[in-house]
């Protein structure tokens, strides 16, 4: 019994200080407590996995919204931009298209032709290199949604 006592104070001194050192990002091993306890993307990500998979925390994180596992418009429209990429670089380069409608959709913008308009206007900007980083390509549309005064006011979620 007693042993189960200090098990149980274990888990929420834990807890308790995991919910204070919450980071803005996470590692390769993903949010849950361990991306919370080890805040380090080398070679320690082995034990954040470790940690988010025995602990279950990966998981109820992600279907709560909590333990480092935000949904919040910026992650969610950086994802977006990194698994559409290239549909987003043909539809940026034409202006127009289904992969921007979704986009202005997660940002929140009242107006996906003008979204389309002024990416299709900084394309060569957003998509500096043949080879772009998804990084670097979500930064450079936020840059170009913010720079456009009716943008930055009317999409919500930038």
């Amino acid at each position: 019994m007693r042993q189960h006592l200090w098990t149980i104070c274990a888990v929420l001194a834990l807890g308790l200080g995991a919910s204070s050192a919450m980071a803005d990002s996470f590692g390769m091993a993903g949010c849950g407590l361990g991306s919370m306890l080890i805040q380090s993307n080398g070679k320690e990500q082995i034990f954040v996995a470790t940690t988010n998979g025995t602990s279950g925390s990966q998981t109820f994180g992600i279907t709560s919204g909590t333990s480092n596992c935000k949904d919040d418009a910026a992650t969610v429209a950086a994802m977006y931009i990194s698994v559409n990429q290239e549909a987003l670089k043909r539809d940026i380069a034409r202006g127009n298209g289904e992969s921007i409608s979704g986009l202005a959709s997660i940002l929140n913008c009242s107006d996906s032709d003008a979204l389309g308009t002024n990416l299709q206007k900084n394309f060569g900007e957003i998509f500096q290199t043949t080879i772009s980083d998804s990084k670097a390509v979500a930064t450079q549309i936020r840059q170009s949604v913010y720079s456009d005064a009716s943008l930055s006011s009317t999409c919500k979620a930038i």
